[in-house]
């Protein structure tokens, strides 16, 4: 059988960068170098570590869809809700670990508080790897912007805050900052609009 090794696909001997990749965005089929998708992925995984204020709530924008699919058949969009049971959330630990208490919040687009790690906190781990820290409780999650937030109770242990500049042109879908609180005191906050460089936590949901 022709191609059995490799599914039916041609393999490729030798990658210049200027092969595109198809890509989908509001319904628009359209094409991306692999040259700019290497250049993208280094300057978004750009992170340092963050020294911490105690109490303060550092927090980055996440999206959960999307919220619609393509149209239906009579051309109007087809709206999907679909929903997913998450536990927590995994952050980067950054170049200093352990000694300090960390807490983790899930707040939805307006800032207001649905999901909490332990008041008490969970010890930051090892320096340089994920850490999952799990909700007090699992929570359904739905199509939409959310932030995901880490709290410290000390400012020894470091996690790792996106790093990269702000762009030249138009805004940043990622939106970063920090707000003032009181450790082991769940609340809500304003989120901020825009992106700030070495705020927002590298965290993602589990």
């Amino acid at each position: 059988m022709a191609d059995w090794l490799t599914g039916g696909l041609s393999n490729i001997a030798a990658f210049f960068g200027g092969e595109r990749q198809p890509i989908a965005q509001n319904n628009l089929s359209m094409g991306v170098s692999l040259q700019v998708q290497a250049a993208v992925f280094l300057l978004l995984g750009s992170n340092t570590s963050k020294t911490t204020v105690a109490g303060t709530r550092y927090y980055s924008s996440f999206s959960v869809g999307p919220p619609s699919t393509p149209t239906g058949q009579d051309g109007a969009a087809v709206v999907t809700a679909p929903v997913a049971t998450i536990t927590g959330i995994q952050v980067l630990v950054g170049s200093v670990g352990g000694t300090d208490n960390w807490i983790v919040e899930l707040h939805d687009a307006s800032g207001n508080l649905l999901a909490t790690s332990a008041t008490a906190g969970t010890l930051a781990g090892t320096a340089g790897t994920w850490q999952q820290i799990p909700f007090t409780a699992t929570y359904t999650i739905a199509p939409g912007t959310y932030y995901l937030t880490v709290q410290s109770n000390g400012t020894t242990a470091h996690f790792a805050v996106y790093n990269f500049p702000a762009p030249v042109v138009g805004t940043s879908p990622l939106v970063t900052g920090s707000a003032t609180g009181t450790f082991g005191t769940g609340a809500g906050f304003t989120p901020a609009t825009t992106y700030a460089s070495a705020l927002g936590p590298v965290a993602l949901l589990y």
